[in-house]
């Protein structure tokens, strides 16, 4: 809340409309306390732009982080909320930062070290959850390319340890033990008791997650408005549709 008001003082640092010319334009994207101005040029940025954020902070006992603030262009790309955006070739594509993807690298990995003497149902019940997020929260962008070497990575995680548990068994074994399970072929499974059935336990693969562009709510939608009320219902059945990731 302290940081609202700040995209109507970033637009107005913007030099006045002059005659024959174009106001230039400033847009600011804020969630919570992160946020990018976006500007035409560096120049701007840097001459007006970012001295009005620096006085907008200080009224408020704040001050703009050095170390977190640059300023860089599109083309260059520039990373927001655990995402790369960046114009390729004058396309504008967002996709799972680098960082974000070496940390989840980086759990998967800690996670497995972890179980290293546990059942193949516990390592499944720690790493989904962990797939389950980063995916659902990457699946709106241009990420298809990026699960697929998460997949593949994760295979020759889960292969190492299983060598390690099964040292004497050969390949074939291996892969009839943990990838084979009929029409389940491909997918790291177990088979686990419930309710007295046996049931196919699987390990979340982020290859056959499917992308789904998120489709923007109407700014002027009302969920209190009861003549809004059939939108939200629409909008909550298309949803429902495009709610392709495991569970």
């Amino acid at each position: 809340m302290v940081l609202d008001g700040l995209e109507p003082a970033a637009k107005a640092s913007a030099p006045p409309w002059r005659k024959g010319h174009t106001r230039p334009r400033i847009h600011v994207i804020r969630y919570a306390d992160d946020f990018i101005i976006t500007g035409e040029s560096k120049h701007l940025l840097e001459t007006k732009v970012k001295p009005t954020i620096e006085s907008f902070l200080k009224q408020r006992g704040l001050t703009l982080s050095e170390a977190k603030t640059r300023i860089t262009h599109i083309n260059s790309g520039v990373d927001f909320l655990s995402q790369n955006i960046r114009k390729y070739n004058g396309k504008l594509l967002i996709k799972p930062s680098k960082d974000s993807i070496r940390s989840l690298r980086s759990k998967i990995s800690l996670m497995i070290r972890r179980c290293h003497g546990a059942a193949a149902e516990i390592l499944i019940g720690a790493l989904n959850p962990i797939l389950r997020g980063w995916v659902n929260y990457h699946r709106h962008v241009v990420a298809k390319r990026c699960f697929a070497d998460i997949s593949n990575y994760l295979f020759w995680q889960l292969w190492k340890w299983i060598r390690r548990r099964h040292g004497n068994k050969n390949k074939l074994w291996l892969i009839r033990k943990y990838w084979q399970r009929g029409n389940k072929s491909g997918v790291f499974a177990t088979t686990i008791k419930k309710k007295g059935r046996d049931k196919l336990y699987e390990l979340l693969r982020p290859q056959r997650v499917a992308i789904v562009r998120h489709t923007k709510i109407r700014g002027c939608a009302n969920p209190f408005d009861p003549s809004w009320k059939p939108y939200f219902n629409n909008r909550k059945y298309i949803l429902a549709k495009q709610k392709t990731c495991v569970i």
